[in-house]
């Protein structure tokens, strides 16, 4: 396992995002709350985890809503993380665009950004940083090129992320995604430039996000590790 996704606890998101794929989950997100009913056991079982795998790389926080609504968390991931294996690199995501002290701890900060008006009204942080691209229908008809000219220069990493509906869990979701998503001509063209782009950017192209089988496992909230989101 070389990369974990550690998830802060559940809540009603301040974002909440039409297309977010974690209102369309069968469990409705309900896991035991072991981060705040039981931090020893959610504590020692994430150093248990870290330490069992060797070839752990990563540790990615995330959340089923906005990890930033849970700063303490997100706070006491790094500490443990840091204190368990300082090699380990530290990824958060988040739609959260203000600055933050907090940002300077992590070694990547990812932007989920799903209109393309807000490529260049952000002011990243993070010793790396990089923009999510959530292919909506706003960069429609947008080249490699035209976006990365809006991505301020310190940004190094790019990851362009396809729209995931929630195969029928979710109508309101499913709808919007079908509506919105980024038309064909676009994507296709995009995954031309992406595969010829031989730039100072990291470029990928991430068309299934949730698929989680030889990319990562997850940590939740309960303080168990999951081999999919959906179990």
């Amino acid at each position: 396992m070389k990369s974990l996704q550690v998830v802060t606890p559940h809540m009603e998101c301040i974002f909440n995002c039409p297309f977010c794929i974690a209102k369309g989950h069968r469990h409705n997100n309900i896991f035991i709350n072991n981060y705040n009913l039981n931090f020893d056991l959610w504590k020692s079982n994430l150093i248990k985890v870290i330490k069992s795998n060797d070839d752990l790389k990563y540790i990615v926080i995330t959340g089923t809503n906005e990890p930033m609504q849970s700063k303490d968390c997100v706070s006491n991931i790094i500490d443990i993380v840091r204190k368990t294996d300082k090699d380990i690199q530290i990824e958060l995501q988040t739609h959260y665009y203000k600055t933050d002290e907090i940002y300077d701890r992590i070694d990547v900060v990812a932007y989920s950004i799903s209109d393309i008006r807000l490529l260049d009204k952000i002011k990243p942080m993070g010793k790396i940083q990089r923009y999510v691209l959530i292919m909506t229908d706003s960069y429609n008809n947008y080249s490699l090129t035209k976006i990365l000219e809006l991505i301020p220069k310190t940004v190094k990493q790019v990851t362009f992320k396809k729209l995931i509906d929630s195969n029928g869990v979710n109508k309101e979701i499913d709808d919007y995604i079908q509506k919105h998503s980024i038309n064909t001509e676009t994507l296709n063209k995009l995954k031309k430039d992406i595969d010829e782009y031989h730039g100072n950017i990291s470029i990928r192209l991430d068309l299934e996000c949730m698929k989680c089988e030889g990319r990562y496992k997850i940590f939740r909230e309960d303080g168990m590790v999951y081999d999919n989101w959906e179990d």
